[in-house]
Order: structure tokens, then C-alpha cells, then sequence
């Protein structure tokens, strides 16, 4: 990028963002578009009934060497085998699935069938020196199945908001910035590079959109994730915590610009 474009960004920028108001809810709406898809990837499908099959669990015993960085290391890995629904960590002095008297692998199975085979090859890591088998009865009941359907409707609605929301702020923007876009177009600047601003601009508050998302996961997995209702919805983050991140910058990124390439395609009249 070379000076001169810098300056085109920098000035449509910040005019831009002295009116913070249609940004802000912009990347609000980015922000609820990921929370939305996120409840819809991990609410179970089969919420379960009462007196069916019980929940099973391994749990692991660790030595002492390995650190918290090699611990969700292990656990990412643990939760890609077959058999496997998930895997949390678990301190001395907690109390799910059961009472844990050391630092502890939670490994939920998907059946009872797959104990053996997902046994054997926790017994086989040097990280792990025991493990114990449990199982309780069934607590998916705790998700309704209109869950889903809620998700759904709430994703729907938050993409259109966005969608919406990035239309007026480009097209108000390129409102705010008329006059140089008049010239620029006088002078034959390339349309590419009188977009680039608004682009920018998506860019921007769709990285901001993610990082509320991000915000929102550590609230909750710090502050409610004991919460019954919550226990079956909000997965081990801590174990895929590097990945979300990128995924929410990248897609939040993604929403951005999709809302300023709508508005620089289709301006409404004032632009």
C-alpha cells in the first residue's frame, strides 16, 4: 500500500468512526451472528430422555509434569479419537462428573461401547497414571429441543441485522465523504481504490465483532459454565481456544466485508 492510499484510508477512517453509533452496532450484530452460530453448532441434536442411555466418562489421572500448555495439548488430541464426545479438565476439589481428588482428563464417550477402546489408548500415554470408569444417568434433557429451532431464527436474524447495519455504515460513510469521492472520480482514481476505504472499514469492525465474540466465550466459560442448563451447551474452550480465535477474527472479518462489498455494489441514493 503507498502513501497515498494510506491517507484515502486513513481519512475516510476516521470520519467514519467520529460516528461511532452505526459501527458500534455493526460489529454488535457481527458479534451475535457468532454467538448464534456457535449455540447452533453445539446444542445437541438429541437432547436425550429421562431413563435413557447413561452419560459414560474415563477419567484420567496426570502425573505431575505435564503443563497446563501439554495438558490442552492432550486434551485437543483426546478429543479427535473415535469414540470421544468430549474432554474437560478437572482440579482437585471439583465435583463433575464425581468427586476429583487429582488433576483429572474428564473423557466423554459417545456409548458405552467405546470404553474399551478409548481405555486402552489413554492407558498407553506417559502423561496419564490411571484410569477410572463412571457413568450417571442422562443430563441432556437439561437442553430443550426448541433450542435448535431458537438458534436458528437468531442466527437468520442477527446475519440480516448485520448485513444491514454494514450497509448503512458504508453508504453513510460514503455520504460523509462525498465531496472526495467526487474529485477522486474526476481525477480517474481507480474504482478499486475509492472501494478500499470502505473495505477497510468492514475489515475493521468485523475484527472488532470478532473480538466481542471472543470476549463473550471467555465470560461465559469463566463465570457460567457450572451452570446446569449450560454444562451441555458450552464446550471446553480452554482445548480449542487457539482455533477460536482465528475462526472468530477470520469470519468475523469475513462479515465485515461482506456488508461493505453489499453497500459498494448496490449504494443507496445518498452515495
Amino acid at each position: 500500500m503507498n502513501y497515498e492510499s494510506a491517507v484515502l484510508i486513513g481519512d475516510a477512517l476516521w470520519r467514519s468512526l467520529r460516528r461511532p453509533i452505526v459501527p458500534l452496532l455493526w460489529a454488535l450484530a457481527v458479534a451475535a451472528v457468532l454467538v448464534s452460530g456457535t449455540a447452533l453448532f453445539f446444542i445437541p441434536t438429541a437432547p436425550g430422555t429421562v431413563g435413557g442411555a447413561p452419560e459414560s466418562y474415563l477419567l484420567a489421572q496426570l502425573a505431575l509434569a505435564p503443563s497446563e500448555s501439554a495438558i490442552s495439548r492432550l486434551g485437543s488430541e483426546i478429543w479427535t479419537w473415535p469414540g470421544v464426545d468430549g474432554v474437560t479438565f478437572r482440579f482437585p476439589g471439583e465435583s463433575d462428573p464425581i468427586a476429583i481428588t487429582e488433576r483429572t482428563l474428564v473423557v466423554r464417550l459417545l456409548s458405552r461401547e467405546a470404553r474399551a477402546t478409548v481405555e486402552s489408548r489413554l492407558r498407553a500415554l506417559p502423561e496419564v497414571e490411571g484410569v477410572r470408569y463412571h457413568e450417571r444417568p442422562s443430563a441432556r434433557t437439561r437442553v430443550p429441543p426448541a433450542s435448535r429451532v431458537a438458534a436458528l431464527v437468531a442466527l437468520v436474524g442477527t446475519l440480516a441485522l448485520a448485513l444491514w447495519l454494514g450497509h448503512r455504515s458504508v453508504t453513510r460513510a460514503a455520504a460523509l465523504w462525498g465531496k472526495e469521492l467526487a474529485l477522486l472520480r474526476s481525477c480517474g482514481v481507480s474504482p478499486a481504490l475509492m472501494r478500499a476505504p470502505f473495505f477497510t472499514l468492514g475489515a475493521v469492525v468485523g475484527l472488532v465483532g470478532g473480538g466481542l465474540y471472543i470476549v463473550v466465550c471467555w465470560a461465559v466459560w469463566t463465570w457460567w459454565r457450572s451452570l446446569p442448563y449450560l454444562r451441555d451447551v458450552v464446550p471446553s474452550f480452554p482445548y480449542v481456544w487457539p482455533s477460536l480465535v482465528m475462526v472468530a477474527l477470520a469470519i468475523g472479518v469475513g462479515l465485515g466485508l461482506m456488508g461493505a462489498l453489499i453497500a459498494t455494489l448496490a449504494p443507496s441514493p445518498r452515495s
